[in-house]
């Protein structure tokens, strides 16, 4: 227990931990002392009519004791540059730092001995030194009880000690050597607990690193935000270096920066907006996950996300993930699984659902005037069905399909609505061109089954019919295909209740 007292030996951390502690009390007492002394020294001389010897003893004692520390002010500040203080640097400078002040102590005291004065300079630097110096206990007892000694044998030539109380003088000596090495230990426990904890936080980090790295395989991205230190750091880069946020200027980190070089320029506003690091703390308070997917020119869809790693007691987070992951995939096969709810099977044109969808979008704006609906029904199919069966049907709905698609081009979507039931929203100022197109592709259809097609088409447009509401231009459209049935059966002169599906 006594070598662990006098000779103990704390692991490194702990005495790098020690060494900036103690080096910035010296640094600190250095300048408090320099400044102190400064002032005394200024006064001292001001008030001086007369210098004689006396006087520049005093002067060139306060000088002493004010380049001392000036020299450990600029030494400590000097060793606290670097990131790790050489501890032999260290050890030396907290010596040398207690041998000169000590050294000007004793001969200040002396001095001032001799005049029959107490001897308090040397108990109050003694004292500092217990406060602010850092050595193995074992070397400021020895240190302690040499000043203590050869002050007392200045003394002693005197008048053999006489204006010294030995009892209390000794004790103060025993209570300097016990004070420093107090001090000593003390710093240590600081030290060791502070390495503890951190190296408790160390191995936490350390958990979550391997959780985060194990993220990093899964996503292409992964980037960890410490609003508390302003770092930003990639998971996936082995070297974990930390790039400093800048706080008050910085909106955005290097790596969504990067990646809004290839996001689509129609998406690019609301990537900004959704990476913004000012906002994303508020919106993800009390939420497990921030999300929102966008296209990179290159990849394609990619998925940004925000995850909280820690979150303080208001349930903001501190700490943050933020992760890119390609879904090209995935949205492929979501708009295949749309375009299969929205498609006719047999067609591949656009089904009811679609039709329906796309026309209650136009109820919720303005009408454009070229706006038009057109309406379509295959002629005779119930005749097809029942004398070449329904791969004769399915022919002649999938040739109409095609007549319609071939004829309206670029002009707007077609729909299968029903067995034999077409529609089609346009866009065009011409309907009537489109109708002969429509008709052109029909009459030179032919299939395996049928040589001939026959579509009846009725068309309502908006211009001209502003008063009519979407279902109104659809009922109207509706109506002039009928009639346009009407007349295809008066003329082949067929019972059309005959022909009814």
């Amino acid at each position: 227990m006594i070598k662990e007292y006098f000779f103990p030996q704390p692991d490194e951390e702990v005495v790098r931990l020690m060494d900036k502690s103690g080096t910035k009390s010296i640094e600190n007492i250095s300048l408090v002392v320099t400044v102190f002394e400064s002032i005394t020294l200024s006064v001292f001389i001001l008030t001086r009519s007369s210098v004689g010897s006396e006087e520049w003893k005093s002067i060139g004692s306060v000088l002493f004791c004010i380049l001392t520390c000036l020299a450990g002010y600029f030494v400590s500040k000097r060793l606290l540059k670097k990131e790790v203080p050489e501890h032999s640097k260290v050890a030396r400078l907290n010596a040398y730092y207690y041998a000169l002040m000590s050294l000007w102590a004793m001969l200040s005291s002396y001095r001032r001995y001799e005049d029959g004065e107490q001897i308090l300079t040397f108990y109050a630097c003694e004292l500092m030194l217990v406060c602010f110096i850092v050595m193995k206990p074992w070397l400021s007892a020895v240190m302690t009880i040499i000043s203590y000694a050869v002050l007392y044998g200045f003394c002693y030539r005197i008048d053999g000690a006489a204006g010294l109380n030995e009892i209390n003088y000794f004790v103060l000596a025993l209570v300097s050597a016990i004070g420093m090495g107090m001090r000593y230990h003390a710093l240590k426990r600081s030290a060791e607990a502070t390495v503890s904890l951190q190296k408790s936080k160390d191995s936490e980090v350390q958990d979550k690193m391997n959780i985060l790295q194990s993220i990093a395989d899964i996503y292409d991205k992964v980037n960890l935000i410490d609003f508390v230190e302003s770092t930003e750091m990639s998971v996936r880069d082995k070297d974990h270096v930390l790039h400093k946020i800048e706080r008050e200027t910085q909106t955005h980190t290097i790596m969504s920066r990067e990646i809004r070089q290839r996001v689509m320029p129609d998406q690019l506003d609301r990537f900004i907006e959704f990476t913004d690091i000012t906002t994303v703390r508020e919106r993800l308070r009390g939420k497990k996950i921030l999300s929102d997917d966008f296209i990179d020119i290159v990849d394609g869809w990619f998925r940004a996300q925000y995850i909280p790693v820690d979150v303080d007691e208001n349930g903001v987070p501190y700490k943050i993930v933020f992760t890119t992951q390609n879904v090209e995939d995935e949205k492929e096969r979501e708009e295949g699984l749309i375009r299969i709810a929205m498609t006719d099977e047999l067609t591949r044109l656009f089904n009811r659902r679609s039709y329906e969808e796309d026309l209650s979008e136009y109820e919720q704006k303005e009408i454009p005037d070229d706006f038009v609906i057109l309406s379509a029904d295959v002629n005779g199919l119930k005749k097809v069905n029942d004398t070449k069966g329904h791969a004769g049907g399915d022919e002649l709905i999938k040739g109409a399909a095609e007549c319609l698609l071939l004829g309206i081009r670029n002009r707007g979507k077609a729909y299968r609505t029903g067995g034999d039931e077409f529609a089609a929203i346009l866009r065009t100022d011409d309907p009537q061109s489109v109708c002969r197109d429509i008709e052109e592709k029909m009459n030179i259809w032919r299939g395996k089954c049928s040589d001939t097609m026959s579509i009846s088409l009725g068309f309502a447009c908006h211009a001209g019919n502003e008063e009519l509401s979407i279902h109104e231009l659809e009922k109207k459209a509706d109506d002039e295909m009928y009639h346009a049935k009407a007349m295809y059966y008066k003329q082949k002169g067929v019972d059309r209740r005959a022909s009814r599906r």
